[in-house]
């Protein structure tokens, strides 16, 4: 197939769906629900709570800036901009209006989870966010829908996600497959952390981090054979985050930051001496 594997990919095992804003409204109703709303609304406005965020919002910005040095921002703000799926409570929505890209954010728990911190809940809301985008272009829309197989079959929802720029994903928990699927599909540009907290989705054969991400690879294989397309998933390493370091990201052939093959030693020959290799298995910096 070209991506080094030897025999056919094997479909990616299916996750549990998503729960819908309603249902996420209905289980904060619940004690439990209700419970753990409040041990995060609690617990934000607290010093630990407050070094959170802020370094929420570093790792908000390393993958920002690594969009903008990947893709570039005239091409980020085009079209309908970037959709950020999982996005509550908007650190990465703010970090991108900052940067002038408009966004969508795709998350049915938005709102509902109690992590809301002030200092992001105001600048998401403060109207002069208006002017840091390009002319046009609404700069922040929220859609409280799960991105699964129904939203992107969805009537309404083609304009955006035809015309999107990037799919972006901090720890997508049920959303992970919908993003490789999709993404893969389509050969767009992708960036996703995958979440390193859900043990309930790792692999039976190798039930650890190394072995979801691992996972991951091989589902986008399958992927990518399925829908005939030749756009790998590429394994990065994100530089300066205070949390997980593991970022996938797609990009269209002539966005890659390494160029032909060097028949010689099977890598590639990479802009500013950087040498990638040819499987997608391997950690790169971001």
């Amino acid at each position: 197939c070209g991506y080094g594997c030897a025999h056919q990919a094997v479909p990616p095992i299916s996750q549990p769906r998503s729960f819908t804003a309603e249902e996420w409204e209905q289980w904060n109703q619940t004690p439990e629900g209700s419970a753990q709303y409040h041990w995060w609304a609690d617990w934000i406005p607290t010093h630990e709570g407050q070094v959170w965020c802020y370094n929420k919002r570093i790792e908000a910005r390393c993958v920002v800036d690594g969009m903008i040095r990947q893709w570039g921002l005239d091409t980020l703000c085009s079209g309908e901009g970037v959709i950020d799926i999982g996005g509550d409570p908007g650190f990465l929505a703010a970090e991108l209006l900052r940067s002038g890209i408009h966004t969508t954010v795709v998350d049915p728990a938005f709102g509902y989870a109690g992590k809301q911190d002030h200092l992001t809940s105001s600048f998401l809301q403060d109207p002069s966010i208006w002017h840091r985008v390009r002319a046009g272009a609404v700069p922040l829309r929220i859609l409280r829908e799960p991105f699964d197989d129904v939203f992107i079959g969805d009537p309404e929802k083609q304009q955006l996600l035809q015309g999107t720029s990037a799919l972006v994903s901090l720890y997508p928990d049920e959303g992970t497959n919908s993003i490789m699927k999709f993404s893969a599909a389509k050969a767009m540009r992708m960036a996703m952390i995958p979440c390193n907290e859900c043990a309930q989705y790792f692999p039976p054969h190798e039930p650890t981090y190394e072995g979801f991400v691992r996972q991951l690879l091989l589902n986008d294989r399958y992927y990518l054979q399925h829908f005939g397309q030749r756009v790998p998933v590429v394994r990065e390493m994100l530089c300066g985050t205070p949390f997980c370091r593991v970022l996938l990201q797609r990009s269209p052939p002539r966005e890659m930051a390494w160029g032909a093959a060097d028949n010689r030693n099977g890598n590639y020959k990479a802009h500013k001496s950087l040498k990638r290799p040819a499987h997608n298995d391997t950690s790169y910096d971001w």
